[in-house]
């Protein structure tokens, strides 16, 4: 959590720190839905894959990937060069379905019985390798936050990144269960459970119509689900805004169908 001299220093930059988003798309699909997905996560406009290519891939990173793929078919994406981009990924809960199988198989049989892909594939960094490496990119790969606070941290984060780096653009897949599923211990939820992904394909803001802003003012406004804004947006295409208050004291700003109005930090 930052301290009061960084949350100074972001105020200070508050104006600078933006960017805008070239493309998005969302999904939210079942548990027991995500087979089919898994074994084909594109579109038949997407990059070919390598046979079972997520065979072993934490449920978050097979709606990630396939959120990205989706982002990457609009028309206006047709002619991006996507290999020196990077990309940033904020799972909220990895690996839970997955910990609790391996716990029970660990205490039933002992280490011959757990995968070598347990930790590659259910860890923080896994999203963003599996984007990373499906899509042969060369820039930057890693996960943010984890926790619950992770749309906040993988924002903020990627809004700072792309200002400091060269890249000309970064992923940023935000994942998380809607109702988190209560592990059966057996790889699966006794409890429904949908799994969300929103990816955003962030570039430097000049000034186009959507735009990410973060802003060092202290708000009370609740945050709203993020993969039902930008689900909205998909759908009638209207504009607004969406916000995320920061425990620190500032907020991000979504801003869609317009410039973002500047503003002075309070």
């Amino acid at each position: 959590m930052p301290t009061y001299s960084q949350a100074t220093r972001v105020r200070a930059a508050d104006d600078r720190l933006a960017c805008a988003v070239a493309a998005h798309a969302t999904l939210r699909v079942p548990l027991e839905a995500l087979g089919t997905l898994r074994d084909n996560p594109g579109l038949d406009s997407s990059p070919p894959l390598p046979p079972r290519f997520l065979r072993h891939a934490d449920e978050q990173t097979v709606v990630g990937l396939a959120a990205v793929l989706r982002a990457m078919a609009a028309p206006h994406m047709a002619r991006v060069d996507f290999a020196d981009w990077g990309v940033l990924a904020a799972p909220r809960l990895l690996g839970r379905l997955s910990s609790a199988a391996t716990l029970n198989k660990f205490v039933e049989v002992g280490v011959p019985a757990i995968s070598p892909h347990v930790i590659p594939q259910h860890s923080l960094h896994a999203v963003s390798s599996a984007v990373s490496v499906a899509l042969g990119l060369h820039g930057p790969n890693f996960g943010i936050g984890g926790g619950p606070e992770s749309t906040a941290e993988g924002l903020l984060a990627a809004l700072t990144f792309l200002r400091a780096t060269q890249v000309p653009g970064m992923w940023l897949v935000l994942t998380e269960w809607d109702r988190e599923p209560t592990p059966d211990g057996q790889g699966g939820s006794v409890t429904p459970a949908v799994c969300c992904a929103s990816a955003l394909a962030l570039v430097p803001d000049k000034g186009g119509p959507t735009q990410l802003r973060i802003r060092a003012t202290r708000v009370n406004r609740p945050a709203q689900g993020l993969v039902a804004w930008l689900a909205d947006q998909e759908s009638d295409g209207s504009s607004g805004r969406w916000t995320l208050p920061l425990s620190w004291g500032g907020h991000i700003e979504f801003a869609a169908g317009a410039p973002m109005q500047q503003r002075k930090a309070a």
